[in-house]
């Protein structure tokens, strides 16, 4: 690889400059080359800020999309599911904000 990143160090640099590099085809036959698991090393070591994107396609593609969908789901029908004994406990992606439905649960 050493060797490569020196010889097409341009077509590396662009790959690495993309938007979106976790979407894009690795220069040379590289794409063919490496492991899904082996490209999301690469991705870390050129980018690590796309690190979760390429790890989300990683789990869609080896496991299956319901491992990285949210359910749907309304808080009506959480809401019956709970109880004293049964609390109701959010794990939030950013930019979630479950107050908006608690508010009329108050």
């Amino acid at each position: 690889m050493q060797e490569s990143l020196e010889k097409d160090r341009g077509d590396w640099e662009r790959w690495a400059c993309t938007d979106n590099p976790h979407e894009e085809q690795l220069p040379g036959d590289w794409q063919t080359k490496l492991t899904d698991f082996e490209k999301i090393v690469l991705l870390k070591a050129f980018r690590p800020e796309k690190l979760l994107y390429a790890n989300v396609n990683y789990v869609k593609n080896n496991m299956g999309s319901e491992y990285t969908e949210a359910p749907s789901t309304t808080m009506d029908t959480v809401y019956r599911d709970m109880d004293e004994k049964t609390p109701l406990i959010f794990i939030l992606s950013t930019g979630a904000d479950p107050t908006q439905q608690l508010q009329k649960f108050a």
